[in-house]
Order: structure tokens, then C-alpha cells, then sequence
């Protein structure tokens, strides 16, 4: 009780086979070609949006809600603008 560390996490399965002590240059980039070249990461404020929605997968109901969710939060401040200036 006294002797083991309460800090280490538990030993948990690896993620599509890889050790979750991997260095990142060994884990899968799933960003699009295009947030890579600009240098967007998971790490950002853009970076994170563009990595949320890349991960969305369209076959479940919930990803697709909410990518119709991330439409509507996006696309109403633009609509918003566009009816205020006609």
C-alpha cells in the first residue's frame, strides 16, 4: 500500500497496436494533408477543431449530428453578418 506509486498509470491495452509510451514520429498522423502543410495541430485552437472534425466518422448517427452541429456554429455568425448588410 505504502510502497507502490500512485502515479504511474495502470498497464491498458495499446491503441491500434501501438505502446502508449510510442514517441510521436511512430504514432499515425490522421490530419488532412492541407492542416499539416500549415502547420495545424492538435496542439492549437484551429488545430484542435480541424483535428475534432477529421476524426468524425460519418457512418454513426452521433458524429453526424454533430458535424451538423459544427456547420450551424460555424455558418450562423456568417449568416448573421450577411443579413445585417443587406
Amino acid at each position: 500500500m505504502y510502497g507502490e506509486r500512485d502515479d504511474l498509470d495502470p498497464p491498458r491495452p495499446a491503441l491500434y497496436g501501438i505502446p502508449p509510451d510510442a514517441i510521436a514520429d511512430e504514432r499515425p498522423d490522421r490530419r488532412p494533408e492541407d492542416a499539416k502543410r500549415i502547420g495545424l495541430s492538435r496542439h492549437t485552437e484551429e488545430g484542435a477543431v480541424v483535428h475534432f472534425a477529421a476524426n468524425l466518422d460519418r457512418t454513426k448517427p452521433g458524429h453526424k449530428m454533430m458535424a451538423w452541429i459544427l456547420l450551424i456554429t460555424f455558418a450562423t455568425p456568417a449568416l448573421y453578418t450577411l443579413f445585417l448588410l443587406l
